[in-house]
């Protein structure tokens, strides 16, 4: 198996923004463990400037450290040890919301919890377990850089279901929809919402857990959100296979100054070619 790698922040930066994203390879059985989380910024200020501490930033790691931890610790096949991983994880961020004080002073706008979404995953043999919550995922295509595999993004359901709700919802200010997100969608216990590691309950309706067997020549790529967009662009898969982290740079800073929104944002992934 060879492994690739790359992380690019945010190509506007304000206030020292850090990149949010986070991503950690096991050096434990064989390098076979990864996980890669997204870090969500929730503070919001009405100067529009940075929140501080960036909680964001340590929840992703929190993730990541967290659910390496225990599946080293309990390497074997089965899909139950990314659940496990996952609440130990949520455990984890619990306690940096409580230690920051962000529980006692939760208005789910200006103060509201530092998360993170994010996807595991960890290879015996060749079979790939996998786990994920929230707009983070894995997709895998095969030799002939045909789409095998992708998981499904539970974020814009959850907006599409906001919108159909509430039907002055794009009438409504960023802020107010911000709450509303938060308060109602965000890891609701009807698992009709999304999920996201706050150290909440709920995050448990959203897990997201399988399985699937690689075949030879397979690109595995775990990725956070902002490089979604780029999964479509044949150029990018060929780039991933050669693992050519130049071209990658270059191309990767081409399509962020092309367009902000789409491609310029926090963007994270660790690929895998199957020998």
């Amino acid at each position: 198996m060879k492994i690739f790698s790359a992380t690019y922040s945010d190509i506007i930066k304000f206030d020292r923004k850090p990149n949010e994203d986070f991503y950690l390879i096991s050096k434990a059985h064989r390098w076979a463990i990864f996980a890669l989380a997204d870090g969500v910024t929730q503070v919001h200020f009405k100067s529009g400037g940075y929140s501080y501490p960036a909680g964001a930033k340590v929840a992703a790691q929190i993730f990541c450290y967290s659910t390496v931890e225990l599946i080293e610790k309990n390497f074997k096949p089965n899909q139950k040890i990314i659940e496990r991983a996952f609440d130990f994880a949520n455990g984890r961020i619990f306690e940096l919301n409580k230690n920051e004080g962000i529980s006692k002073r939760l208005d789910y706008l200006v103060y509201d919890y530092f998360d993170a979404v994010g996807v595991v995953g960890f290879i015996i043999k060749n079979t790939l377990y996998y786990g994920y919550v929230g707009d983070s995922g894995l997709v895998i295509f095969d030799k002939n850089d045909n789409l095998r595999f992708q998981t499904e993004d539970m974020v814009k359901p959850a907006e599409e279901r906001a919108k159909t709700l509430y039907k002055n919802w794009n009438k409504l200010s960023e802020t107010q929809k911000a709450k509303i997100f938060h308060q109602e969608f965000r890891n609701n216990l009807s698992g009709e919402g999304y999920g996201s590691f706050t150290g909440e309950k709920g995050v448990k309706k959203y897990y997201k857990i399988g399985q699937i067997t690689l075949k030879a020549k397979d690109l595995i790529v775990f990725y956070s959100d902002g490089f979604v967009k780029y999964l479509k662009f044949p150029e990018f898969i060929k780039i991933l296979k050669k693992q050519d982290k130049k071209a990658l740079d270059n191309f990767t800073y081409k399509k962020a100054k092309e367009n902000y929104e789409k491609f310029g944002k926090d963007r994270t992934l660790i690929s895998l070619t199957k020998d």
